[in-house]
């Protein structure tokens, strides 16, 4: 999409992006660092938005069947139950203890964002974010901010609107009875997003559904119900990862989460990138897929919308060794448990100076790191690593505000859809990430685009 900056008022977009808080919290010097923003926008048409949709339905409806499945197998196989002690190895002993009972319990989200990239004009699913699939309010804001420095006034989603009507009628499916429930959002001191949590708790409040932010050692129970800060809540929505919380009251009722309305579930082990490469896996063997549960369309769903991927290493890898040599160049490596993209590396790019030092700063070596060396560090190694098929990726020119103004960048660009797993209401909306590096993270330097869902006018 081309855009006319004549028309286009940088004053009020900047303006905009700053009254609504697009920007990341400092804690360690206590200020504000603001997100950079595209001025051209991802554009998504409907069509395939809403195909994207209905397949991230099918593949999220897929993950209670498989994980029970691998519990199953665990059980009754020595290899299956070593395989899944390295998957969950690297996540705290809750989420553990938790991924090791029924899938029940670790099911039932408010939001779920799934993380897309472009492969030859399709969108794939390459991540999952179960327990803080944040950026809704960022992508709100970015996007009206687009807007009014266009002049413009199309209806659109709101992710924060969509978020609160997921969490009020999971509320009610969970037995809740309260027609305006209290809520607390539950973070950490410091929180890096605390400008998207203000503006989530500016909204809702602003809704008639009051809301608060609280740290866990501001939350509190009497009887069943919640206290925060001394204050009755009916709602906990969690913005914490499990292992950083040492409440013992919120650990205890984390593994009846629905009972006590905190939201999501813990469920860490669906975000371990080995148990999207045993999706992948599964759905591609009929008979692993009858094994499993699953319907045919949801194998289909899972064959369109998730890369190849494959476990690497040891007894329990599913590709060899001499394959993943011979493919190296098309395919990406990944730690299991990881976030940030800090323990990704590219196949084409495994010899260059920046990887061969990450690859000796993981191994624990000097000097150059071939793939068969690293392959064998692996076998001794207390993590599960993958391989996926190398995405061709989306790239394009476009102008971004940073602090520092208007400067040109040549980004590579992703997309993010937000669903919840209970039914109505559906979660649809999105987001766009962009970066200098094909590995797109915002802590990394990255930003934001606005990201339209439609067939709209250029």
């Amino acid at each position: 999409m081309t855009m006319n900056l004549d028309k286009f008022s940088i004053e009020d977009f900047s303006r905009e992006l700053k009254q609504r808080n697009v920007a990341v919290w400092r804690s360690d010097d206590a200020t504000w660092s603001p997100i950079p923003v595209a001025l051209t926008p991802t554009i998504v048409s409907a069509g395939v938005w809403s195909s994207l949709t209905d397949d991230a339905r099918l593949v999220l409806s897929a993950f209670p069947k498989v994980m029970s499945w691998l519990l199953l197998r665990a059980g009754a196989d020595e290899f299956m139950q070593a395989f899944l002690d390295k998957m969950l190895n690297g996540l705290s002993m809750l989420e553990s203890k938790i991924a090791r009972l029924s899938p029940s319990e670790s099911w039932g989200h408010v939001t779920v964002r799934l993380d897309l990239f472009w492969h030859h004009g399709d969108l794939k699913i390459i991540e999952v974010n179960c327990t803080i699939p944040a950026m809704q309010a960022y992508s709100d804001n970015v996007l009206a901010a687009w807007q009014i420095a266009n002049g413009r006034s199309e209806r659109v989603v709101s992710n924060v609107d969509d978020l609160l009507q997921s969490l009020l009628g999971l509320y009610r499916m969970n037995g809740g009875i309260c027609s305006r429930p209290r809520v607390a959002i539950l973070h950490r001191a410091g929180d890096s997003q605390l400008g998207e949590l203000q503006w989530i708790k500016k909204r809702w409040s602003g809704c008639g559904v009051e809301t608060v932010l609280v740290t866990p050692d501001l939350l509190t129970g009497y009887g069943d119900t919640w206290l925060a800060s001394g204050e009755p809540c009916d709602i906990v929505y969690r913005h914490i990862f499990a292992s950083r919380l040492r409440n013992e009251l919120l650990v205890e009722r984390l593994e009846k989460a629905s009972k006590y309305h905190i939201y999501n579930p813990v469920s860490a082990h669906y975000e371990c990138k080995a148990f999207l490469a045993i999706l992948s896996h599964v759905a591609a063997d009929p008979a692993l897929s009858s094994l499993a549960g699953l319907t045919n369309e949801e194998s289909l769903a899972i064959e369109r919308r998730i890369p190849w991927s494959r476990v690497i290493g040891g007894h329990i890898a599913s590709i060899s060794s001499e394959a993943v040599e011979r493919r190296l160049e098309g395919l990406v490596i990944k730690r299991s448990v990881g976030y940030g993209g800090h323990q990704v590396i590219l196949g084409d790019s495994w010899y260059s100076t920046h990887t061969q030092h990450k690859l000796n700063e993981m191994t624990g070596t000097d000097g150059p790191v071939d793939l068969r060396s690293f392959l064998e560090w692996i076998n001794l190694d207390q993590s599960v690593w993958i391989v996926q098929e190398r995405m061709s990726g989306a790239r394009r020119q476009t102008d971004v505000l940073t602090r520092s103004g208007i400067e040109s960048w040549n980004v590579w660009f992703d997309a993010s859809i937000f669903l919840n797993t209970s039914g109505q209401p559906v979660c649809g909306g999105g987001v766009s990430r962009v970066a200098k590096n094909p590995i797109v993270n915002i802590g990394a330097g990255g930003g934001l685009a606005p990201l339209l869902i439609g067939n709209w006018p250029t």
